[in-house]
């Protein structure tokens, strides 16, 4: 494999980039739709316009151009989660309308690859290397949580901020989820009115 890797063309040139961007654009469509095992790499390099050849010199394999979609993925939702943490501060005023923001800005993160997210839900329960980086992300996700906790310092009711961050980012997580992947559960709206008040009077005692 790492013979293989020291192979990969790494681009520089802009058509080769735009090239590389779009075998994983092409890559990330067909998981969503077809899923990681059902799709190959034939299927990718015809979708993003190009010859099978040219995707083995961009990536070594399927699996390759996965991890990098994964990679991709979250960092689209950190960036999402990072601005929004930023913006509800304690200069943010309202907290009921900084914790509708944080809501808001997550189920945007969300639908930025919302088929995408389905398919590492199967692949999470499928590949132990896979599920290993997606641990290190939503770890990231929580100590990220917990840095923008600090900035409330006395007006947090809880003592424990480390286990009080891991509650709120997966309270948060979770419930975010049910928001863009089961609309037809219940009203998102009455979903998030009832989170946001869970997670002021658990935070703040409101």
């Amino acid at each position: 494999m790492k013979e293989n890797e020291d192979k990969v063309r790494r681009p520089k040139q802009s058509r080769s980039i735009q090239t590389k961007e779009s075998i994983l654009k092409a890559s990330m469509e067909l998981f969503s739709t077809k899923g990681y095992h059902n799709t190959n790499t034939k299927e990718i390099a015809a979708l993003a316009g190009v010859s099978t050849g040219s995707f083995y010199s961009y990536y070594v394999d399927k699996r390759a151009v996965f991890i990098e979609a994964l990679n991709l993925y979250y960092q689209e939702f950190h960036d999402h989660l990072s601005l929004a943490l930023g913006e509800m501060s304690p200069g943010y005023g309202d907290k009921y309308a900084a914790i509708s923001h944080l809501i808001d800005s997550m189920v945007a993160a969300h639908e930025v690859f919302t088929q995408f997210h389905i398919e590492l839900a199967v692949m999470y329960h499928s590949d132990s290397e896979i599920k290993a980086q997606m641990d290190e992300q939503y770890q990231l996700g929580r100590q990220l949580t917990e840095k923008y906790l600090t900035q409330w310092g006395d007006e947090l009711q809880t003592t424990d901020l480390e286990a009080a961050s891991v509650v709120v980012f997966e309270l948060l997580t979770r419930v975010v989820d049910i928001i863009v992947y089961e609309p037809q559960l219940m009203d998102p709206n009455r979903i998030k009115k009832e989170l946001i008040t869970m997670v002021l009077g658990y935070l703040f005692g409101k």
